[in-house]
């Protein structure tokens, strides 16, 4: 436990805490009173002034209601009784309507809503679901008429009257997701009445108000009915709903109006206090205090941090000059720095491991060229070579004999390269393609192969006789005499999801192919490192895993059917050698 503390005391980030923390805390704490205090005042003085933006608001959409009571009422007393026994005409007269009476009718509703106060509509029902004038204002458009006419035509106002029979009260309807308030007087079976859109009555709102607050227009019961200007909120649900869950983000005001319910302003809290100048003195404090803190920080920061750094450093310069072993501190430096110490001790430590696994990787490399000069000496196969030119000089056949002869000499060359290492593919494809055409004087009428090369692939650098190795093992294992020996080698490019690329390899004759056997002795042979007769194929997979650092490179199978063996080889390519476009294809056809 004590050992622990001491630990603690001597770590740097522990003595930078201990004196930065002290004066830290008091600014903090004055910058919190300070702000809850400001945060108070700015919100008492945004309620203040919605609620004497609200009561403009709730006084104009009174007079206006109260203008349009005012104008049903003065129809009502001028036509009730015209209009009634009108009613009762029609009924008697089996629904036929009289035109000069509807006209009279028409115009006396015309005569209130010509004037710039005027509601949204004014209507007399005749009789239910069957007589209905109306006259429209300006604010509504035409799918909204069809929607109220029909509404209109076929509603029972005497049970609304009855249900909101409250003086000066106004009925909240709902037509195709419009809201609106209706106020109508019933007389006999003659109904007048008078609607306004719910929308139309914060349109003063609308061109008044800013973007940082939204009002909101809901009944007695809570439902909305329309919100206006700045969408600081999407409402779904009722207003109590919406202000008991988002009370916390946005101030909710509320003014009652008597006639159908109330206005609420939503303001964004975030946005009260945007214009706070808190944050401007918070860094004019901030810069005093760095005044006196940063001096007194330097210097501790000199002593305790810059030696162990410059030991550091002269002990990197050290190691850089060949020495394996690195020195330790002079003397006991804080917790980090002792760790860092340790941690470089370690990274000298693995750096000498792997610069010898690094020379016992080229010792590798060299033992796999060794074995790639052995397999370049087939004796055999110039034995043959020679046998096939003494053949054909019995035969005339001097043509084939100066291509055999030639061939064979670029064959000789190119096995011969000095560096034998990597090669482009176009170069090993060619070498290839010539290995095979030796071949076909051999075994006339005997070979058909194929290849398809894609030109971006032609400069990517491979091991040398990679596909070589492969094709001559097609000859040995696949060709029957008497019989057609197929080879097909195609190279194309490949990319991964990782926007990484490779060239895909692949050989395939119709042989019989591997035998299951024969490929799980051969995996057998590659792990315990003993190639046996598979030297060939096994000094290739252990080149490729040397160059790439990789073990599934070289991937052997038997395809179905009468496919005969199949070899996938993939080259990683680096990202600059990534061709920034891959062209089409080329084929190359050779046969007998």
């Amino acid at each position: 436990m004590k050992r622990k503390h001491l630990l603690r005391n001597r770590s740097i980030v522990f003595r930078l805490y201990t004196q930065i923390t002290v004066i830290l805390v008091i600014l903090f704490a004055a910058l919190l009173l300070s702000n809850i205090y400001s945060l108070q005042v700015v919100q008492n003085h945004i309620v203040s002034n919605s609620e004497h933006t609200l009561a403009i608001y709730t006084e104009s959409i009174h007079n206006n209601l109260d203008i349009y009571a005012k104008d049903l009422m003065e129809v009502f007393e001028n036509q009730a009784d015209f209009a009634r026994d009108y009613g009762e005409q029609y009924i008697r007269s089996g629904h036929e309507g009289d035109y000069f009476k509807e006209v009279r009718l028409i115009n006396a509703l015309k005569s209130k809503m010509t004037n710039n106060y005027a509601s949204d509509g004014m209507f007399v029902q005749i009789t239910r679901d069957e007589r209905l004038l109306t006259l429209f204002g300006n604010r509504i458009n035409s799918s909204n008429k069809l929607a109220l006419s029909d509404f209109l035509k076929h509603q029972n106002w005497r049970d609304i009257q009855v249900q909101d029979n409250k003086e000066g009260h106004w009925s909240i309807v709902q037509v195709n997701d419009m809201f609106y308030l209706f106020k109508c007087i019933t007389y006999g079976e003659v109904t007048f009445g008078t609607f306004v859109q719910a929308d139309n009555l914060l349109s003063r709102t609308s061109r008044e108000a800013d973007s940082a607050s939204q009002f909101v227009l809901s009944g007695q019961d809570g439902r909305i009915l329309t919100t206006v200007s700045g969408n600081v909120i999407t409402i779904t649900k009722d207003l109590a709903t919406t202000e008991q869950e988002l009370g916390s983000r946005y101030l909710f005001v509320s003014k009652s109006i008597a006639e159908f319910g109330q206005m609420t302003n939503i303001v964004t809290k975030q946005s009260v206090f945007s214009g706070l100048k808190l944050i401007q003195w918070l860094i004019i404090v901030l810069g005093v205090v760095s005044m006196v803190v940063v001096p007194l920080l330097m210097r501790f920061i000199t002593k305790e941090m810059l030696r162990p750094i410059l030991e550091l450093v002269r002990a990197a310069k050290e190691v850089e000059k060949g020495q394996t072993f690195f020195p330790p501190p002079s003397r006991e430096y804080s917790l980090e720095f002792m760790k860092l110490f340790h941690a470089f001790q370690s990274m000298v430590h693995e750096i000498t491991h792997l610069k010898i696994q690094s020379y016992e990787e080229k010792i590798e490399k060299s033992r796999a060229e060794l074995k790639v000069l052995q397999m370049q000496i087939r004796p055999h196969f110039y034995l043959n070579a020679i046998s096939t030119i003494s053949s054909l000089t019995y035969q005339n056949r001097n043509e084939e004999i100066r291509r055999m002869i030639q061939m064979l000499s670029q064959h000789l060359r190119y096995m011969f390269k000095a560096e034998q290492m990597l090669v482009s593919i176009d170069e090993e494809m060619g070498h290839v393609e010539n290995y095979i055409r030796m071949q076909e004087i051999r075994y006339p009428d005997q070979i058909f192969y194929m290849t398809d090369l894609e030109p971006a692939a032609g400069d990517i650098r491979i091991p040398q006789l990679l596909i070589q190795t492969f094709v001559e093992n097609c000859f040995k294992h696949a060709l029957t005499y008497g019989e057609m020996l197929s080879i097909f080698i195609r190279v194309h490019m490949e990319r991964t999801a990782d926007d990484g690329a490779y060239v895909q390899i692949v050989i395939e004759d119709n042989g019989e192919g591997f035998p299951q056997a024969w490929l799980q002795q051969f995996q057998t042979a590659v792990r315990a490192g003993d190639e046996g007769e598979h030297v060939g194929i096994a000094t290739m997979h252990k080149t490729l895993q040397l160059l790439y650092k990789q073990d599934n490179l070289l991937v052997l199978s038997s395809g179905v059917a009468s496919s005969g063996a199949k070899i996938e080889i993939r080259i990683p390519v680096s990202n600059e050698t990534i061709p920034v476009s891959i062209s089409e294809s080329s084929m190359g056809v050779g046969g007998a």
